[in-house]
């Protein structure tokens, strides 16, 4: 009977909102995958490398515009941790195991790893450089591991802030370091020995802003995501000082630079995709994710790919890709919102009260990109429909990625 009903209502719906739906693709497609992913990265050709911190660990590979890997790159059973692409489509990837941890090397079109290079016991976010160098972030001893382009063993280490979160390399290949605990950004010119510089990011009490997600644009300016201030502050080439600081609510976490200089970010409470156009003093708009987004990657197709890791129950994390339409949709501040979808996983959130809402309402989430549609009762039809659809979607992707990797 309920089916019945939820067929009546789904006509219904279409009925009330086929006046206002353009024809186009959907705004959004789930990557079936089981496991725990906690990192992306997308090569040139749009290849993506999903991290899987999950049982087995390993690296799933889906090919561009796939819904499902193709292959998993195994990582001996190891949790994975961090991943980075290096210039000539090398797979950097960073693994834990107990009190062992080690940066695997992946050559480009390899299936496994063909090296392995020690480094400190933790969690190791990376970043590669434009020559291959690659950094390593140690959490638990304040500092970044160098490792030389085709290097074999660590071949320095950089004392920085305490707790250093993220990495991201400028054109240059300077590298810059967000210190969470310290609230500074510690700045390594391509080749030092040691930081040249420290950027404060405290609030006026002295407190950090906990400075997690960067990025470096291809002019040097480089974009930090606050997650306690609710901001991403702007810092421009050469300086030691924020230059400005962008409002993005609920906790921003995360931050990915397309080419053409829109900033993406993922924000945990809020469970949204906030849009920033290139030169914008504000957010665009927003998308709702499919659970708390950890963190992003965006394809030379101009798409994001949102990781929403879940650790409780194991295997439950989403990763959805967001089409370039939708994302050019919210940034214009369509307010067509999708609802959470029926059973999706969800992430442990810091004890905190989102911000109050200060930016476009979100934007995209049917499958049909639908616009505001007009009348309470048309919206809460299409709501219901696509908790249905989507429901059912997300069951049918696990399955087939339980299947896969079994």
């Amino acid at each position: 009977m309920k089916y019945r009903w939820a067929t009546f209502t789904a006509v219904v719906g279409a009925f009330l909102c086929l006046s206002s739906v353009p024809a186009g693709a959907a705004p959004d497609e789930a990557i079936s995958i089981y496991g725990t992913p906690v990192r992306v990265a997308i090569a040139a050709d749009g290849t993506a490398y999903l991290g899987n911190y999950g049982q087995g660990g390993g690296v799933f590979v889906v090919p561009p515009g796939a819904t499902r890997p193709s292959r998993t790159i195994s990582t001996g059973g190891h949790s994975t941790t961090g991943l980075a692409l290096g210039p000539d489509g090398t797979l950097y990837v960073a693994t834990a195991d107990g009190d062992q941890s080690a940066v695997g090397v992946i050559p480009a079109g390899d299936a496994s790893l063909a090296r392995t290079i020690p480094v400190s016991a933790g969690l190791h976010p990376l970043a590669a450089g434009p020559d291959g160098t690659v950094y390593v972030a140690n959490s638990g001893g304040n500092t970044v591991s160098v490792i030389a382009p085709n290097g074999t063993a660590v071949d320095r280490t950089i004392e920085v802030g305490a707790g250093p979160a993220e990495i991201a390399v400028a054109k240059d290949g300077t590298a810059f370091v967000t210190n969470q605990t310290a609230g500074t950004v510690s700045v390594i010119p391509a080749g030092a020995d040691t930081v040249a510089r420290t950027i404060e990011l405290v609030s006026t009490t002295g407190t950090s802003e906990e400075p997690h997600g960067i990025a470096a644009g291809a002019d040097g300016t480089v974009y930090v995501a606050n997650i306690k201030s609710d901001d991403i502050a702007v810092i421009k080439p050469g300086s030691d000082t924020v230059a400005e600081r962008i409002y993005v609510e609920g906790g921003p976490q995360d931050v990915a630079l397309a080419p053409d200089g829109s900033l993406y970010v993922t924000s945990l409470l809020t469970r949204k995709l906030s849009v920033i156009r290139p030169h914008a003093k504000d957010v665009g708009g927003s998308i709702p994710t499919d659970g708390g987004p950890g963190h992003l990657a965006v394809a030379p197709d101009g798409s994001v790919m949102v990781i929403s890791p879940s650790v409780s129950p194991p295997g439950d994390g989403a990763v959805v890709r967001y089409s370039a339409a939708a994302l050019a949709a919210a940034s214009q501040g369509s307010t067509a919102a999708a609802p959470a979808a029926s059973g999706a996983p969800t992430a442990a959130a810091p004890a905190a009260t989102p911000a109050t809402e200060a930016t476009a309402q979100p934007a995209g989430g049917s499958s049909s990109a639908l616009p505001a549609v007009a009348g309470g009762v048309a919206a809460a039809v299409v709501a219901a429909v696509w908790i249905l659809v989507k429901g059912r979607r997300r069951k049918a992707g696990l399955a087939a990625g339980a299947g896969q990797a079994g």
